[in-house]
């Protein structure tokens, strides 16, 4: 090994260890996914130790690079020189690429995409991954392992645990928006009313998808792509359409079930009793699988 493949190889470990410091020893040969890092936290990785070294690494590199073995290899076929002199310099994983307002909170291991904003007086939970130009506003509340995507609204919601909104989405809280007041006022972020969205765990708010004021949404629901919802969304739930009707039930892996609700894809076996979609017990396992 190089002086300098081990010089990238140490400020990758560090860089890993600072996105995932839960993780364990970690090998070379140990694939990116085994480690709990998705394709934003590649991106990341890569991106620092570009800044770093000066030396960019091609896309079709990047795109079939699945363990540090793959990377390092990488570097190793852009690097003109193997002796050049890389210096000793350190590597430091940028969690948030985006903009952080004072006021506001961001919990471990999140990541912020370009241009993505969380606004003061927001908050998010731990390993949240925030895409290119999402807005989060003030009041808003995420919970953990929540991933919203590219240039989705979050406007002052309730997101909890494991729930996913999809790019283009809009969670939406006025239900009276106006820009001015009666007289003629700017208003400020207390003049308007504040009905806020709650998304339950689990739940998945689909692509362009548009969540009226006030609307609940359902543990393990899916909203279509495309729906605009102005009612609440049962648990288990699917919607679509303009406005959003209920159309079917989808696990918690979120496949639609059956007509005898049952998963095509884990084989899980769900029961109605008084119109509320339940998991029978003995395929649950089968589903957190």
């Amino acid at each position: 090994m190089s002086a300098n493949t081990a010089t990238l190889r140490t400020a990758l470990l560090a860089a890993i260890t600072a996105a995932r410091p839960q993780r364990g020893p970690i090998e070379d040969d140990r694939s990116f996914a085994d480690l709990g890092l998705d394709s934003l936290d590649r991106l990341v990785l890569v991106h620092a130790v570009e800044q770093a070294t000066g030396i960019a690494i091609p896309d079709h590199i990047l795109a079939n690079t699945h363990n540090i073995d793959d990377l390092l290899g990488g570097f190793g076929a852009v690097i003109p020189c193997a002796d050049a002199d890389l210096g000793t310099a350190s590597v430091a994983v940028e969690t948030e690429l985006g903009v952080v307002d004072d006021g506001a909170v961001v919990g471990a291991g999140s990541r912020l995409w370009h241009a993505a904003q969380v606004a003061a007086g927001a908050c998010i939970g731990a390993d949240c991954t925030l895409g290119k130009g999402v807005y989060v506003g003030t009041g808003s509340q995420i919970g953990n392992r929540v991933k919203i995507g590219n240039y989705a609204c979050v406007f002052g919601a309730n997101i909890a645990d494991d729930a996913m909104i999809n790019p283009h989405a809009a969670l939406l809280e006025d239900p009276a928006p106006r820009a001015t007041t009666p007289d003629g006022r700017r208003k400020q972020h207390t003049d308007f009313d504040q009905r806020p969205v709650t998304v339950s765990r689990r739940a998945t708010v689909g692509a362009g998808a548009m969540i009226a004021p006030g609307i609940t949404v359902g543990h393990d629901a899916l909203v279509a792509i495309g729906a605009v919802v102005v009612r609440d969304v049962l648990p288990h739930a699917l919607v679509a359409g303009n406005p959003a009707r209920q159309c079917g039930w989808v696990c918690i892996c979120g496949h639609t079930l059956t007509d005898a609700l049952r998963c095509p894809r884990c084989s899980g076996e769900y029961v109605l009793q008084s119109g509320e979609l339940h998991l029978l017990g003995d395929t649950a396992a089968a589903c957190d699988g």
